[in-house]
C-alpha cells in the first residue's frame, strides 16, 4: 500500500496541488485552439495562393473534348506554348512563336514541336496562315482557335496552353544577373524598315545578351533560307534558356516570377505550373528534342508560306506526340492560292537540347 505524500511546508503543497490542476486539460478550449490555429493556417495559404495568382493573367479551362483522354493524361501532359507578337505594322495579335511541347512524364522524356509561323492552313485564318488564327477565329478566347486548329487539323489534343507576350522576353532576360550566356547558332543580320541592314553577329558562337539584343535575336527575319534558321535561332535559345534555369535551380527561377509574370496568360494554377517546370527541370537534356519538320516554301497570292510535307508530318506526329493514342491518319490543310513561286521542300531537323549544346561546344 503506497503512502501518501506529505509535504514540509504548506507552500510546497500549494506549489504541487498547481501543478496537478496544470494537467487538467480543458477540452473545449484544446479544441477552440485548434481550429483557431486551422483558421491562421488557412487564411495564411489563401492569401499567398491569391497573391501568386494574380501575378499572371488566369484563361478559360480547355473543353475536355480536345484534351488528352483521362486513362493516360497521368502519362503524358501537352502544352501549347504560343509567344504572342504585335508591330507597328500590325493591328492585332499574332502567334509568331507556336511551340507544341508534349512532357512524357511516363518515359520521362519531353518533345517540342515548332510549328512555322507561315504555315498554311486556311481557314479561320484571315491570311491562311496558322500565326493569324489566334486574331481571326470565331472563340472569344482567342488561343483557343489555335487550339481547335491543332486538333481538328492534326490531331494534337491540348490539355493546357501557355501565352506569353513577346515583349517580356526583354524584361526576363535583363533580370538573368549578368545577362544570357546564348549560343547564336547563325550570323545575324538585322534589317530595318528601310532596309538598311546591321550585322550583330557575324559568326556563330556563344554571347552574353541583354535583353534587347535577345529580343532582336527572336524578332529578327533576315534570314537567306527564312524560317528555317529562324527556327534554327530560337531553338538555340530555348536551350541556352534551359541551360541557364537548370544550372541556377528552381529557387532562382521563382525570383523571376513577380516581373515576368504579368505578361503570361494560361490555364494552369500556379501549382501545377510549379510542378511541370520541376518535372522538366528533372529531366536530362539528352531526353529533351526539338523537332522542325519538313515543310514546302511558296509564294501563293503574293505572300510567302509553306506546307505541310503530310506523310513527314505524319511520321513525326505519331512517333513523338502521341505515345500512347491511336495514330493519327490523315492531316487536314486547305489549298493555297496561285503559286507564283517554288522554294522547294525543307528537311526534318531533330535536335536534343544535348545536342545543341554539344555543337556549340558546351
Amino acid at each position: 500500500m503506497s503512502e501518501k505524500k506529505t509535504y514540509k511546508s504548506e507552500q510546497a503543497a500549494e506549489t504541487a496541488k498547481k501543478r496537478r490542476k496544470k494537467k487538467k486539460r480543458n477540452p473545449k478550449k484544446t479544441l477552440v485552439a485548434c481550429l483557431l490555429c486551422i483558421a491562421i493556417i488557412g487564411v495564411m495559404i489563401f492569401t499567398v495562393d491569391r497573391a501568386i495568382g494574380n501575378m499572371y493573367n488566369v484563361g478559360e479551362e480547355i473543353p475536355e473534348d480536345l484534351t488528352t483522354d483521362n486513362s493516360i493524361d497521368q502519362d503524358v501532359v501537352n502544352i501549347l506554348v504560343c509567344g504572342i507578337d504585335w508591330d507597328d505594322s500590325r493591328t492585332a495579335k499574332m502567334t509568331d512563336v507556336i511551340v507544341y511541347v508534349s512532357l512524357d512524364v511516363k518515359a520521362g522524356r519531353v518533345n517540342l514541336l515548332q510549328i512555322p509561323r507561315d504555315t498554311y492552313v486556311g481557314e479561320p485564318s484571315g491570311t491562311g496562315k496558322i500565326n493569324a488564327v489566334y486574331k481571326d477565329g470565331d472563340e472569344k478566347n482567342q488561343i483557343m482557335n489555335v487550339v481547335k486548329t491543332l486538333n481538328q487539323r492534326f490531331g494534337l489534343t491540348v490539355d493546357h496552353y501557355v501565352t506569353v507576350d513577346m515583349d517580356s522576353f526583354t524584361i526576363l532576360v535583363d533580370h538573368i544577373e549578368h545577362g544570357l550566356n546564348m549560343y547564336v547558332p547563325c550570323p545575324i543580320i538585322l534589317k530595318d524598315g528601310n532596309g538598311n541592314e546591321t550585322t550583330l553577329y557575324s559568326e556563330a558562337g556563344w554571347y552574353t545578351v541583354d535583353g534587347a539584343t535577345a529580343e532582336a535575336i527572336l524578332r529578327n527575319r533576315n534570314y537567306p533560307d527564312g524560317d528555317v534558321s529562324r527556327l534554327a535561332v530560337q531553338s538555340a535559345f530555348y536551350a541556352s534558356l534551359l541551360k541557364h534555369f537548370k544550372e541556377v535551380g528552381v529557387v532562382v527561377c521563382a525570383q523571376l516570377v513577380p516581373t515576368f509574370a504579368k505578361f503570361v496568360t494560361t490555364d494552369m494554377h500556379w501549382t501545377r505550373m510549379v510542378a511541370l517546370v520541376t518535372e522538366v527541370l528533372n529531366i536530362d537534356f539528352s531526353n529533351m528534342q526539338i523537332i522542325k519538320p519538313s515543310v514546302h516554301g511558296y509564294v501563293a497570292d503574293g505572300q510567302a508560306i509553306v506546307t505541310v510535307e503530310e506523310e513527314e508530318w505524319l511520321r513525326i506526329l505519331n512517333e513523338n506526340f502521341r505515345p500512347y493514342q491511336e495514330p493519327v491518319t490523315d492531316i487536314v490543310t486547305d489549298e493555297p492560292g496561285e503559286i507564283t513561286q517554288d522554294y522547294g521542300a525543307t528537311e526534318t531537323t531533330t535536335q536534343t537540347i544535348g545536342g545543341i549544346l554539344a555543337g556549340a561546344g558546351e
